[in-house]
């Protein structure tokens, strides 16, 4: 009989100690069973984490999608409405911030409207479509190229900023990095 790491075992017959076997091998299993659990959480947090990121990316670039959209759909309703571009310089200063909306006081899609009518509510319509789609504080502004000095048939540029569902915790008030869109606008 000869001892090879702490079983008995007898060469001859090639026999092993049924009680050193049994209580080592229900010990080791036990480690063993728990190590690869441990190896299995830590495995299933890694693609948790992965499944969470990949939603942020797909969120984010959602949004950069409807961000593009609702820039679009601005500059076709200026385009739309040249009275209120080019004569009344309406669009010379103009700012929409998503958490303050308000409500169209003349519904233009029911109603015939006069060119500062539609003005008025294709900007609370943009701003709504802005508060809707566009997460954390969108804003956009529309100024005129040349300030207060603004004649007709002037540039205009449109800034429309977000952020992204990552940076939820970040404060905007302190001048936090934004996701921008800036277009220039030829009358």
């Amino acid at each position: 009989m000869s001892v090879i790491n702490g079983l008995k075992v007898n060469l001859a017959m090639h026999h092993i100690d049924n009680k050193t076997t049994l209580n080592t091998i229900q010990g080791m299993t036990l480690v063993e069973v728990m190590i690869a659990l441990v190896i299995l959480s830590v495995g299933l947090l890694g693609l948790a984490g992965l499944q969470i990121h990949g939603l942020r990316g797909t969120s984010n670039s959602n949004s950069r999608v409807q961000a593009v959209f609702i820039a679009s759909d601005m500059v076709e309703r200026m385009r739309a409405n040249s009275f209120e571009l080019n004569t009344n310089l309406s669009y010379r200063n103009v700012i929409l911030n998503a958490s303050a909306c308000g409500v169209p006081p003349t519904n233009c899609n029911t109603t015939n409207c006069s060119t500062s009518q539609l003005f008025i509510f294709d900007n609370i319509q943009i701003c709504q479509s802005m508060a809707a789609n566009l997460p954390f504080g969108a804003s956009m502004t529309i100024s005129c190229d040349l300030g207060a000095t603004c004649v007709p048939n002037t540039t205009h540029t449109l800034t429309l900023s977000w952020n992204d569902l990552q940076d939820a915790n970040i404060d905007v008030s302190k001048n936090s990095p934004l996701k921008t869109i800036t277009l220039q606008i030829q009358p």
